[in-house]
């Protein structure tokens, strides 16, 4: 696998610039994006304006995840800034981003922004993080970063309103989803624990037994994830103690999967050992009544805000010119859009991680018409992309940058 990504990567390096016309976009709400020169910036699809966040990206200071809160109101995002180039620093281009090598003589912190302009709150951690994911009532942040003094993954705990942090827990690797009353997090830990913690760090252990699988998730009163009884490894719905219904979802090696907010249907991907990243394997989408493969291989998912309609990516790997497509499942039929090349941000970053990010962020607009992405389409120019759903309408380039997401 890490052999098709470096490979992959030198063809990105090569396809970062923002070439072609930029035009109006519809789909209400703002975009945030991570821009090739590692600033931060938002862009309205209703004035068709970008709004810089942060001007002063470079080679001793970067910013990266930006994320949005769950009203749309702030934008937060990781910063750190170095006196010089470590060994960790991967650079593209004119975008820097940090690895979890590079934190020494590092310092770190996150940036919450009004998305409506004005000054951030910026609370210093102890080191960089990778990672944000807001609760659901937007008073604290969970941030995920390398503590280095301790080789571990670490997990904060911001308080918005105070703009002090806690570190909270400690372990890796670590996925989690939070609850919707915001009080909690269930945890999946090492590929061993499952637990639920508190947003004081107190655990409350579920089982020992959780089966090959990322992040799990959480809408309502239900829990997604895996587990393994003993008689082999299973997608398990289960009530909000913990407590799982009936027999699941059986799977062999591992499996990525994502809960859809009506609390009764989940996408999810069986991955066998040695799985190319940009094929996994077949997706599937379970319903009480039964299950529906949606795509004989896939890359990545993610159900809209409605849950009416299904996200997910598709590679033309045994071709000479490599390319992915987006394609859209509207619980009857799939559409597929134009193929392009992804940005090395989204490959990096987003691509090998992406049930923890389904948890955090959406690329679909507020109504559910358009999504977002960002990446290279052949002759027509590289950046921040807006895709029309249902209008037989191309993409649309509306900003340079390496990733892109949209607020609620």
């Amino acid at each position: 696998m890490k052999y098709v990504l470096a490979a992959l990567l030198l063809v990105l390096s090569a396809c970062s610039d923002s070439s072609g016309d930029e035009s109006p976009a519809a789909g209400g709400g703002l975009v945030a994006i991570n821009g090739v020169d590692g600033n931060i910036s938002t862009y309205d699809p209703a004035t068709n304006s970008v709004t810089p966040v942060t001007s002063d990206a470079g080679l001793s200071r970067f910013y990266s995840q930006p994320t949005w809160s769950p009203d749309g109101t702030r934008l937060a995002f990781a910063a750190s800034t170095a006196a010089t180039l470590g060994p960790g620093l991967q650079a593209d281009q004119a975008a820097l981003r940090i690895s979890s090598e590079a934190q020494v003589g590092v310092e770190n912190a996150v940036h919450i922004a009004p998305a409506d302009g004005g000054p951030s709150t910026v609370i210093a951690i102890p080191f960089s993080a990778f990672y944000l994911y807001w609760a659901p009532d937007g008073n604290h942040l969970a941030f995920l970063g390398n503590d280095l003094s301790l080789d571990r993954l670490r997990l904060g705990m911001i308080d918005t309103e105070a703009g002090t942090h806690e570190l909270v827990d400690i372990g890796q690797p670590y996925y989690f989803a939070w609850s919707p009353e915001s009080d909690r997090l269930l945890v999946h830990l090492a590929d061993s624990e499952l637990f639920f913690l508190s947003v004081q760090g107190e655990r409350e252990l579920i089982g020992t037994s959780p089966g090959g699988f990322t992040a799990p998730g959480w809408f309502g009163d239900t829990l997604l994830f895996g587990w393994d009884a003993g008689g082999g490894q299973a997608i398990q719905l289960a009530d909000a103690d913990g407590t799982v219904r009936g027999a699941g979802n059986a799977y062999s090696e591992a499996t990525a999967f994502g809960l859809n907010p009506d609390q009764l249907r989940f996408a999810y991907i069986n991955i066998p050992q040695g799985a190319n990243p940009f094929s996994l394997g077949p997706l599937i989408v379970s319903t009480p009544d039964g299950e529906t493969q949606i795509a004989e291989t896939a890359a990545v998912f993610f159900w809209d805000r409605s849950g009416d309609q299904l996200l997910y990516l598709t590679a033309e790997v045994e071709t000479d010119n490599f390319a992915v497509r987006w394609n859209v499942w509207d619980g009857n039929t799939s559409v597929a859009f134009e193929p392009f090349l992804p940005t090395a941000t989204f490959v990096q970053q987003y691509l090998p991680f992406f049930p923890q990010y389904a948890n955090s962020l959406s690329l679909f607009s507020p109504d559910d018409a358009s999504f977002t992405f960002s990446g290279r389409i052949e002759g027509r120019g590289a950046g921040v992309w807006i895709q029309p759903i249902g209008k037989n309408s191309p993409a649309e380039l509306v900003a340079p940058g390496e990733f892109s997401s949209w607020a609620p």
